[in-house]
């Protein structure tokens, strides 16, 4: 088992728990009040999705070979169209954790201090050698790329 270590950077931040023995994730808290805009239509017809940051008031020491995912809650998700953007964390970064909520929905959302806003998962880094070679090995796909197989 592997050490996270873990700084409160204010001292309105809640360290991440793990709500169950099988979560894969541990919950980020918020540590101050903050206001997700709601997503709106611009006169071109395009949504502007309301986003915010929301500070978690951490910062963690996340171990060589890993790197972390912060991922959406599936509450928030399934209930008020939250979404976590940018979400990853390399093992040399020190500075506090923030997470960006992206609103689909019409209405703000606010955030407030001490509620779980995302989740933090450690992921198992691959090694590779990068070879530069003049042609791949085929496949029946190919490069087709976006629907090529038939789904979606």
């Amino acid at each position: 088992m592997q050490e996270l270590k873990i700084k409160r950077l204010v001292n309105t931040a809640q360290l991440p728990t793990q709500m169950t023995v099988g979560s894969a994730g541990l919950d980020l808290y918020a540590a101050k009040e903050t206001i997700i805009p709601a997503a709106k239509v611009n006169k071109e017809g395009f949504v502007d999705i309301g986003r915010a940051t929301v500070s978690t008031g951490i910062a963690v020491e996340i171990p060589l070979g890993l790197v972390g995912r912060v991922g959406s809650r599936s509450g928030l998700s399934v209930k008020h169209n939250l979404e976590v953007g940018a979400g990853w964390i390399d093992s040399d970064y020190r500075g506090e954790i923030l997470v960006e909520l992206k609103n689909f929905s019409a209405h703000p959302f606010l955030v407030n201090p001490g509620e779980r806003v995302a989740q933090l998962v450690l992921l198992k880094l691959g090694e590779y050698i990068l070879t530069e070679v003049e042609e791949l090995n085929p496949t029946k796909r190919g490069a087709g790329g976006f629907g090529s197989t038939g789904v979606g």
